[in-house]
Formats: C-alpha cells, sequence, structure tokens
C-alpha cells in the first residue's frame, strides 16, 4: 500500500474510532491494540480479535494496496 492509500485508511478509520489521524498513526505503529480497542463495541472488539488471529487474513491485508482493497477483504464493500 503506498503511502497516499496509507494515509486515507487511517483518516477514515480514525473518525470511525473518534480518535485524531496522528494519535492512530501512534498507537497502530506501538502495537497497543489494547489503546486501539478501547473506544471500540463489545462486538467490534471481537472483530478485531477475530481479524488479528486469522493469519491468512492478515497476510492479505498486509499485501491490499488501496483502502478499497482492505476493505473488501475484510467484507465492507
Amino acid at each position: 500500500m503506498n503511502d497516499s492509500n496509507f494515509e486515507k485508511l487511517v483518516d477514515a478509520a480514525s473518525r470511525k474510532l473518534g480518535t485524531s489521524p496522528e494519535k492512530l498513526k501512534k498507537t497502530l505503529e506501538s502495537g497497543d491494540v489494547k489503546a486501539l480497542s478501547a473506544s471500540l463495541s463489545k462486538s467490534d472488539k471481537e472483530k478485531l480479535r477475530a481479524v488479528l488471529a486469522n493469519e491468512e487474513l492478515m497476510k492479505k491485508l498486509k499485501k491490499a494496496s488501496t483502502p478499497d482493497e482492505v476493505m473488501g477483504i475484510l467484507g465492507k464493500r
């Protein structure tokens, strides 16, 4: 994923999570999933855990080149 697409994805995710893009980037870079999931509903936390635990899905997400592709992989398109 190029830098522009990554920025778009972070911006969209930060709006959904109710945080700033800068704070979300710091959280992602630190790997602090607890901080990332703090503002999620119980249902969304369970979905996040399921995605993070699925190695095959994580491989696909890492290879995604656009935010649309990420959303398609997650079934949100």
